[in-house]
């Protein structure tokens, strides 16, 4: 059912699948950031101010807001400055996307139930609601949703995709300018394709509407001892010794390391520190860079604010950016220091 022109590689946690309908329309450029707001407090980090976000970013999809059942377009709470920072972006020179949806499948199912024959009257409501907040913040490029995926809770639902494809042709004729992608996660598209237990998307009925699709591996495998030096998204092979001299090795042989949804990037402040999360290496990086030009138009990193960027780790600021970067771009990382924090084992 899929049918992608281009894949992109999403740093250590997302992979993008990407087609451009319209060459008109705003694109994610090759080398994409993701943006949250506060996330920075809770790590312990200093914030990221917007000038030095790097110049290489080619855009910044900025996390998140939802739309309630009243129409109003809300952020995550307890990020008061959100919309400050939001506003500061749309200023700056990047295109800005938004991720934006409905908190919940249940919450997308109700508003999706009877589009085809109410003759669209939740979207076109919907759509009346977020006009506003665009107007109010201008500049958005395009609008990234999400939520999509099925839970425990979920019934089947007879056209589903000719019932979201009405909310996206609705969309797409109120935001003409705007791009429009969805972010889903891979897990559970594998899950959903290989085995499927309920109907969901056909993408064969909503491509013609979305002009981009990221496929999030942020939990693609669970980071167990077989992972921890693979990585939970592994590419390509890998042979590498863990801490018991036992070897762990995938199949076709480079090394692929990934981190865990509760470690962003390579944040550790001295080397003694020990640890037993999944984890990327610059090499990997590397890798996962020449994957994206191999196969695709570029990639986006995950929350650009927790990429070291103050070199605490002394591998250079951004350095799992840059050594995507390098990668997609053919040529080794930039980094030219030893960089022992990045290769423990």
């Amino acid at each position: 059912m899929f049918s992608y022109d281009y894949l992109i590689l999403l740093s250590n946690i997302l992979i993008v699948a990407v087609h451009a309908h319209s060459q008109s329309r705003p694109s994610l450029g090759i080398s994409s950031c993701s943006y949250v707001g506060a996330v920075h407090v809770d790590c312990g980090s200093e914030n990221v101010s917007i000038p030095e976000i790097p110049n290489e970013c080619t855009a910044i999809i900025f996390d998140g807001f939802n739309i309630d059942s009243n129409n109003q377009v809300n952020g995550p709470s307890g990020e008061d400055n959100l919309l400050d920072e939001l506003d500061l972006l749309l200023k700056s020179s990047k295109n800005v996307f938004i991720l934006y949806g409905h908190e919940t499948e249940e919450d997308w199912a109700q508003v999706l139930a009877t589009e085809i024959s109410n003759n669209a009257t939740n979207s076109t409501n919907e759509m009346k609601g977020l006009k506003p907040f665009l107007d109010k913040h201008p500049g958005i490029k395009g609008l990234l949703i999400n939520n999509l995926e099925l839970d425990a809770n979920s019934v089947d639902f007879p056209k589903y995709s000719e019932n979201f494809k009405v909310y996206l042709d609705t969309m797409r004729s109120n935001f003409s300018n705007m791009s429009i992608g969805l972010l889903l996660v891979g897990k559970f598209i594998v899950d959903q394709y290989t085995k499927p237990k309920l109907t969901w998307l056909n993408f064969t009925i909503i491509d013609p509407s979305v002009d981009f699709y990221m496929i999030s591996v942020v939990t693609f495998n669970e980071c167990t001892d077989q992972f921890r030096l693979l990585g939970t998204a592994p590419i390509g092979v890998l042979t590498s010794k863990n801490n018991t001299g036992s070897t762990n090795s995938s199949s076709n042989g480079s090394t692929n390391l990934t981190m865990p949804v509760t470690n962003y990037t390579l944040i550790c402040l001295n080397s003694t520190d020990s640890s037993s999360w999944c984890y990327e290496t610059l090499d990997s990086f590397n890798a996962k860079g020449k994957f994206a030009n191999d196969n695709g138009a570029g990639f986006v990193v995950n929350i650009i604010k927790l990429d070291d960027p103050k070199n605490d780790c002394k591998c250079g600021p951004y350095p799992s950016f840059n050594a995507i970067l390098d990668g997609f771009n053919g040529k080794n990382t930039n980094i030219t220091k030893e960089c022992a924090l990045s290769n423990r084992s």
